[in-house]
């Protein structure tokens, strides 16, 4: 049986390297960790690898948001937690514009839920969603690249509305 692999990787030499050399090109970009933000379709994407926690300017005042762009640190949320400190509020970062779902699971406290495009502009609010709103499920149209959740009632405090531009790092 041994005689017969070696034979075969004899035979095939040239292509088992390139095989090994598509595999690890393949792979090293799957598991590259990426330091810039990215740029892709005119969009600039932040990157929490370089920092996990934002500013975000809106029209009366700053939020301090912590990042979540992972599968698993969207998944979680805010769920679990008791609360948000004022001025604070999370900010979901997905890989491409899309219409993204959000449900109340887990909440123990109501919050907004605000959908931005990649130009930073409000796209779709959601105010006061509330724990005991579960299983129902909020989404986004149009579409939107980042999703921030905030203390309820306080959208309005902020100023924001559909079509308001807020500041975030990386944007335009």
């Amino acid at each position: 049986m041994k005689k017969h692999i070696a034979n075969f990787f004899r035979k095939h030499k040239q292509s088992s390297i390139f095989v090994s050399i598509f595999v690890a090109v393949v792979f090293s970009f799957m598991y590259l960790p990426q330091c810039l933000t990215q740029k892709v379709c005119g969009v600039t994407y932040i990157n929490s690898i370089v920092r996990d926690d934002v500013v975000i300017m809106t029209p009366r005042g700053e939020i301090n948001a912590e990042v979540v762009d992972t599968f698993e640190s969207r998944e979680l949320g805010l769920s679990r937690r008791n609360g948000l400190r004022e001025g604070e509020g999370m900010l979901f970062v997905f890989p491409f514009p899309g219409k993204y779902g959000f449900w109340m699971k887990d909440m123990k406290f109501p919050i907004d839920i605000i959908w931005i495009n990649g130009q930073g502009v409000v796209v779709h609010v959601v105010e006061n969603a509330k724990p005991e709103d579960y299983p129902k499920q909020y989404v986004n149209s149009p579409e939107a690249l980042y999703v921030l959740e905030i203390t309820a009632n306080k959208a309005r405090e902020y100023g924001i509305y559909l079509g308001v531009k807020l500041g975030i790092p990386g944007q335009k």
